[in-house]
């Protein structure tokens, strides 16, 4: 059958909807168990690395897949991964791996529930539980991790959804070289967990957080913007590549390191809100924290689309036949859009305002309330 394009289009809405909206309903609960797991600043960002390097290798896998497996040249498609014919069988793959991750995860931290906290018990509804995310997202130290949430998602939206695009028009990358670029990762995502936990225990996390955020965009921009310049490596010489792959590991790393601290960040404010409120809200933050970020990486990739149309990228391009005014046009307006948006969530984190010393005193004054609540209370 053959469907429109408008069709198309309210097909894919339908779809990306109810895919984010039951992916959140096993994303939140995960999430939420971190900051019951642990309460020590340390072991958090450890926890929270382990579980980032499970997501993130899963993910490499099925994309190393995508281009080693699914995607194949044919005579009407002489690059890979403008081929529509492989990624029905991906698409398809990919759902069924993922229900059984899922299902796994699920099984595998079900033995924790005796030790987790019982909630108290309360009746709730769909307008309390907007009540409790408004009143959560009032803490003074989520706020600037939520607003650098934004900024992260918008970042990371426009990079992924532009990255085809600049691989396969600016550098001239084949199928084959661009799954160079996710095989780097798998040694950046090992790094990244590596580093996370000793560099947030030297500097603390938000220190640590925006050193790692300074490189992201200073590295990972450089290219392009050398290019602009000319004083990069012409596309087929035997540098590009290798430079290429190096500063994509280096930004990546960065990034990586970036989002394990956040959601440690985020889990050391459980604490802190529920010594000023009375009430621990891991799944309202953490609600919070993917509500924001699902939405806003759409303005990423939505951004991305208009700064095609703006610069009048042709549909259906072959590689070598857009005008190079038009990619160079792209670029110019990408690179300082993408920093614009780093530099915002780095100003964001600055304003987060607990430590490993505050942290420590808020476990320690949470403790004596339990303690004292318990001495209290008649046999």
């Amino acid at each position: 059958m053959s469907w429109s394009h408008e069709a198309l289009f309210y097909y894919l809405i339908v779809v990306a909807v109810l895919i984010r909206t039951f992916l959140a309903m096993f994303e939140i609960p995960s999430s939420a168990l971190a900051p019951e797991l642990t309460v020590d600043y340390d072991d958090r960002t450890k926890l929270l690395s382990y579980r980032a390097a499970f997501n993130w290798y899963g993910a490499l896998i099925m994309s190393l897949a995508v281009f080693q497996v699914f995607l194949r040249p044919d005579p009407d498609h002489p690059v890979a991964q403008l081929n529509p014919s492989g990624y029905s069988d991906y698409g398809l793959v990919s759902a069924g791996l993922m229900f059984v991750v899922i299902l796994l995860s699920a099984l595998g931290t079900h033995n924790r529930i005796p030790y987790l906290r019982a909630p108290p018990a309360r009746r709730t509804n769909l307008l309390q539980g907007f009540r409790d995310m408004l009143g959560a997202m009032a803490n003074r130290s989520l706020v600037p991790m939520l607003m650098a949430g934004i900024f992260n998602a918008m970042a990371y939206g426009l990079s992924v959804a532009l990255s085809l695009y600049f691989n396969t028009f600016l550098w001239g990358f084949t199928a084959q070289q661009v799954s160079f670029f996710i095989m780097t990762q798998f040694l950046s995502s090992a790094l990244a967990i590596t580093i996370a936990t000793p560099l947030s225990a030297r500097l603390g996390k938000r220190n640590a957080t925006i050193l790692a955020k300074v490189v992201v965009p200073l590295v990972g921009l450089a290219p392009i913007v050398l290019r602009l310049f000319d004083l990069f490596p012409a596309n087929g010489h035997v540098l590009l590549l290798p430079i290429m792959l190096v500063t994509h590991m280096i930004s990546v790393t960065a990034a990586s390191v970036v989002a394990i601290l956040h959601g440690s960040m985020i889990a050391d404010v459980v604490e802190d809100h529920e010594l000023k409120s009375g009430q621990r809200s891991e799944g309202v933050f953490v609600a919070a924290n993917i509500f924001i970020a699902k939405a806003t990486s759409g303005v990423g990739i939505f951004a991305s689309s208009m700064l095609l149309l703006a610069v009048g990228f042709p549909d259906g391009a072959q590689p070598g036949s857009v005008d190079p005014t038009v990619i160079r046009n792209l670029a110019l307006i990408y690179a300082p859009s993408l920093l614009v948006m780093h530099l915002c969530a780095i100003g964001s984190i600055l304003l987060y305002r607990i430590t490993r010393e505050s942290h420590a005193r808020t476990v320690a004054a949470l403790a004596e309330r339990v303690s004292s609540t318990s001495t209290s209370t008649p046999v």
